[in-house]
């Protein structure tokens, strides 16, 4: 009798929770197949109620509230998705059923999953689009499911995931309590190692897709996007630091992770943020400008929340932007710095995506004297060359542009947006993480293609070993001797969509890419901001004053090491001359956390620990930090992620 009663309690607080639900959104789907179960039904118990998943200060830290305005949850929904596998489609017919099955794999995973573990040979796009389940996106009873039978290995890539019928819900927390989740939903909750795993997220973001000839035959597989092979080269999972510890940040409070039973009094500690951002602002932001004829099950404010997360990652933890400036007798010399703080290459992923430095050079009487890089109104760079812009060592025009990207080409060579005709990169200058080389195993399927193979300033660092992570990029002008002065901006911008790719798009005349392109064109296609400095020179040459600071190691504040950073990092600075020097740390609120150095120093090169410590000894929690030299009335900055 209290069971039968207690089914009926569940089925009406189930009946309240879908109904306001739908007063903000679309309703999560409630339903159910042999091997899946709707996030709606995760929701109705690991939700925020100002008890469970909720902070101290209030803040909803559910999984639902966090995941349900990421791409991930809008997979299956996301137009630019659907429109680019219809134009595949279009692009060759004979492989629909190819084509759309593997799309769906990922995009559509348990409406797939379910088709063919029952016995189907494949899976149709109309298919998907009519099942709930399908679109559901990349939801919890997918990822929590995922058996730890494959993980790492090349069977494992490509949406190679392992779905069993055991039911068994996969945590990240020892004892779990069994019973009301088997009692609501069937599923036994069961702790894993591998849920913190980056060989889990591999799954997916491990892509080779088949590519063909002329005659429309299958010639081969192409990496498409390898984020996990990328950092499996790299020096993160020796210090690790996991997919996980950036796109799933923890909240190390106490709390509740379940509203059921009311009984329940234990607590747990992390909680992981199911926030799953990148960098994709311009997708988010356009799938929230058409909730409803998209059919998004969020709301406005979530996706602002998702989409101010997604932009402070790429502000906070993309890049490092540094730059030193000089003139060398009649010439300007500006070296820029760019050092890749993720742990995979920058830009990831999808090769749509790109990354470039617009550097502005100003006079005395704020006259543009040069100009790299200005992107315009629709989003493209101004003076690129047709076809792709080149890798550069050194910049002297302004038509020459540092654009970080991977571009494909075709069997012939030619210059291809079509992902099943992408044979190979004719260029992939996007910045590699700390720690990457040319000596591992999958390298061919991860390689530094273009003219970026033969800089020595392109993930080298000063002793010319492999693995710096970085770029430096040399600017030269020639200068006027009647200016005084010249004022330095540089700034990197971001780009999920570069204007070429939705060209090529366009040109296929579908139903899915004539929705998607209503969508773009009502977008403001500026691209974002990540990183900006300056810098200010004097032409000593025409003041008559002794240049002191002519060699670009002056007053300098290095890149610490290494960064990201667990349990201390390295900052080394150089100083000219005798003089006062303060090194202080401050938070991302501006908050000063503590000094390290505070003293006369004599002219020569100098090395400081942080171990993460503020000013009384208590460690520090994850998060972005500046370190702030300051010497002589100047300040260099630098930015440092610590992860723990």
């Amino acid at each position: 009798m209290i069971k039968y009663l207690f089914r009926i309690l569940t089925f009406t607080l189930s009946i309240v929770f879908v109904f306001s639900l739908s007063i903000y959104s679309q309703t999560l789907t409630v339903s159910t197949s042999t091997h899946f179960s709707g996030s709606g039904n995760c929701a109705q118990c690991h939700i925020s109620d100002g008890n469970a998943f909720t902070t101290q200060s209030g803040d909803d830290v559910s999984p639902t509230t966090l995941w349900r305005s990421t791409m991930m949850a809008n997979a299956s929904r996301d137009p630019l998705w659907q429109a680019k596998v219809s134009a595949e489609v279009a692009a060759n017919p004979a492989l629909q059923a190819v084509i759309e099955d593997k799309c769906a794999t990922c995009h559509m995973p348990m409406g797939r999953t379910e088709s063919v573990v029952t016995g189907a040979e494949g899976y149709t796009f109309d298919e998907g689009l009519a099942d709930p389940l399908s679109m559901d996106g990349v939801s919890c009873t997918l990822c929590h499911q995922i058996q730890n039978s494959n993980l790492g290995t090349e069977a494992s890539f490509t949406g190679g995931y392992d779905i069993t019928n055991v039911h068994s819900i996969f945590g990240p927390y020892t004892n779990p309590t069994t019973m009301p989740m088997f009692n609501m939903t069937g599923y036994t909750p069961v702790y894993s190692e591998h849920v913190h795993k980056s060989e889990l997220c591999a799954t997916c973001h491990t892509l080779y897709t088949p590519f063909v000839d002329d005659m429309g035959q299958v010639a081969g597989y192409f990496p498409e996007q390898t984020p996990y092979l990328e950092w499996e080269n790299s020096g993160y999972p020796d210090e690790s630091v996991e997919c996980q510890t950036c796109h799933m940040p923890v909240t190390e409070e106490s709390m509740l992770i379940s509203t059921r039973p009311p009984s329940l009094t234990t607590k747990r500690s992390p909680t992981w943020g199911h926030e799953f951002v990148g960098g994709n602002v311009f997708m988010g932001t356009l799938i929230k400008n058409n909730l409803d004829v998209i059919g998004a099950t969020a709301a406005v404010q979530h996706f602002d929340s998702t989409m101010n997360k997604s932009k402070r990652m790429l502000q906070q933890q993309a890049v490092n932007l540094s730059a030193t400036a000089w003139i060398d007798d009649d010439t300007l010399v500006t070296q820029v710095l760019v050092e890749n703080l993720a742990g995979h290459k920058f830009p990831t992923g999808f090769p749509s995506r790109r990354a470039w430095l617009h550097v502005v050079i100003q006079d005395n009487n704020e006259n543009i004297v040069f100009e790299s890089g200005k992107p315009d109104d629709n989003g493209e760079v101004a003076g690129i060359d047709d076809g792709y812009e080149p890798h550069y060592d050194e910049i002297n025009q302004p038509d020459q542009v540092q654009i970080y990207q991977a571009i494909m080409k075709d069997v012939n060579g030619d210059v291809t947006y079509t992902l099943l005709r992408g044979a190979e990169y004719a260029k992939d200058n996007r910045i590699p993480p700390k720690g990457f080389t040319s000596v591992s195993e999958n390298y061919q399927d991860i390689a530094i293609c273009g003219n970026a193979l033969n800089d020595n300033n392109f993930n080298f660092n000063d002793d010319g070993q492999e693995g710096s992570g970085s770029d430096y990029v040399t600017y030269k002008m020639a200068i006027d001797n009647t200016v005084t002065d010249y004022d330095i901006s540089v700034t990197m911008y971001y780009q999920t969509l570069a204007p070429h790719f939705v060209a090529d798009l366009n040109a296929y005349d579908t139903d899915k890419v004539t929705r998607f392109s209503g969508f773009y064109q009502a977008m403001d296609k500026a691209p974002v901001e990540i990183a900006g400095i300056s810098k200010s020179v004097e032409n000593y040459a025409n003041t008559g004053i002794q240049d002191n600071n002519s060699e670009p190691d002056g007053w300098q504040l290095f890149n610490n090491y290494p960064n990201p950073f667990n349990a201390g990092t390295v900052i080394q600075y150089t100083i000219p001359q005798n003089t006062f020097v303060t090194l202080d740390i401050y938070d991302v609120t501006g908050r000063k956390v503590t000094t390290l150095v505070s003293e006369i120093l004599t002219a020569g090169t100098y090395t400081t620990d942080w171990k993460g410590l503020d000013r009384t000894g208590n460690s520090v929690s994850s998060g972005i930090y500046t370190a702030v030299l300051t010497t002589n009335g100047q300040q260099e900055i630098i930015r440092m992620l610590l992860l723990k």
